[in-house]
């Protein structure tokens, strides 16, 4: 933990972030560092993932893709701990009560992190073979120009591979594979990458090629 929050502080640093903004992140990661340090952990490796992806594909100023890497999950700080900490034994109430993380944490950062609010809107919209949520979509785009919302969109997708990426590899629980609690090695990882997001393939393969994932 110690070496993400040095690492944490270093982007902080690098992306020349003023007091203001620090405080705000830290603040909304300290939501879910109290909840759970796993999802914190995770929560910042995403972040700092999402600016190398954003760095290397220049698609957005790489903060922007930062902050809501950092937020993703800080809707996760309002669900039912017995869900949200369960190892083992995930059954439908637990997924649903799990899924009500995107809609806590958009009413959380909206008016204040909007962009990051509804990128993360859309960090599981994505997943193939229809299982992405959630299903409809609040009135969304404050006042955001069309190639912004674009852009928003497309930062969601980003958002969804380096969110998926970690979870698959750090994962501790069994919520997707019944009976295993570690995360996968490195090929599984990649293969359950270019397995639930097809439409993807080339960018994961080039993020691999160039040592971001």
């Amino acid at each position: 933990m110690i070496e993400l929050e040095e690492r944490l502080e270093e982007k902080f640093h690098e992306y020349s972030l003023v007091d203001e903004q620090r405080k705000s992140l830290l603040l909304y990661l300290g939501l879910v560092k109290k909840k759970d340090d796993e999802i914190w952990e995770h929560s910042v490796r995403v972040g700092l993932k999402c600016g190398d992806i954003a760095e290397f594909t220049h698609i957005i100023e790489p903060k922007g893709l930062f902050y809501p890497g950092l937020l993703h999950d800080v809707g996760k700080a309002m669900v039912n701990s017995d869900s949200l900490k369960k190892k083992t034994g995930f059954g439908p109430k637990d997924m649903r009560e799990l899924r009500k993380h995107v809609f806590y944490g958009y009413n959380l950062l909206k008016g204040i992190h909007e962009f990051s609010a509804e990128v993360l809107l859309l960090h599981h919209y994505f997943q193939e073979n229809s299982r992405g949520y959630p299903k409809r979509l609040p009135r969304r785009f404050h006042g955001f120009s069309k190639g912004t919302r674009a852009l928003i969109v497309y930062c969601g997708r980003l958002l969804s591979i380096a969110d998926f990426h970690d979870a698959a590899k750090y994962r501790k629980n069994d919520k997707f594979t019944p009976g295993m609690t570690s995360g996968l090695d490195q090929d599984g990882v990649k293969q359950a990458l270019l397995e639930f997001n097809p439409d993807q393939s080339y960018l994961i393969e080039e993020l691999y090629n160039k040592g971001i994932f």
